[in-house]
């Protein structure tokens, strides 16, 4: 009977523990404002983040790291160029004459803030996005919040849609700006 008592409390500690993820960065972008875009673009995405793999810890005592599949920048990168391409824009990378377009990722993190149970997540994501051609440059900044009340630490695939829409909203919201779309044509 000891014995039977000791291996379900040992069951229920390994219940509570959080395991590490890995998540599938995947937004869903579009940029139906940029048809019409003419001059070619050259894309540069930099992770400018201190742990560039890392997204955050499922727990609020940095247990369960979350990471991703593939480098941020490469995922963001390719799905910026993706949703481009479907306006017909001309990738490029070369010489002038042309619009370089620089997203930096300067904030990506994703934290539980009760250390005792995982009750409540946010996510935080910010980017600055530079475009410069013929010797002038826009500069501008973008930040999108997430919070959530949760009953048990999330699922991968919980987190890897949450973090996929709150990157969608932050990505559409940055290339569909009036400034930013001005700019490029």
């Amino acid at each position: 009977m000891k014995l039977m008592l000791s291996a379900i409390a040992a069951l229920l500690l390994v219940g509570c523990a959080v395991g590490p993820q890995s998540l599938k960065v995947s937004p869903q972008l579009s940029f139906e404002q940029l048809n019409g875009v003419k001059v070619p673009v050259e894309l540069v995405v930099k992770d400018n983040r201190e742990n560039t793999d890392l997204l955050g810890y499922r727990n609020a005592k940095n247990q369960g790291p979350i990471s991703f599949e593939q480098a941020l920048a490469k995922s963001i990168g390719e799905s910026l160029q993706n949703a481009m391409l479907a306006q017909d824009i001309n990738m490029i990378k070369g010489p002038e004459p042309l619009s370089k377009l620089e997203v930096s990722i300067e904030k990506l993190r994703y934290f539980s803030p009760d250390e005792n149970w995982v009750s409540h997540i946010q996510l935080e994501g910010e980017i600055v996005v530079t475009i410069s051609r013929s010797g002038s440059s826009l500069t501008k900044r973008f930040a999108a919040n997430r919070a959530q009340d949760v009953a048990t630490a999330p699922t991968a695939e919980f987190n890897e849609n949450y973090l996929n829409a709150m990157l969608s909203e932050l990505f559409n919201k940055a290339l569909n700006d009036k400034e930013v779309v001005n700019f490029l044509k």
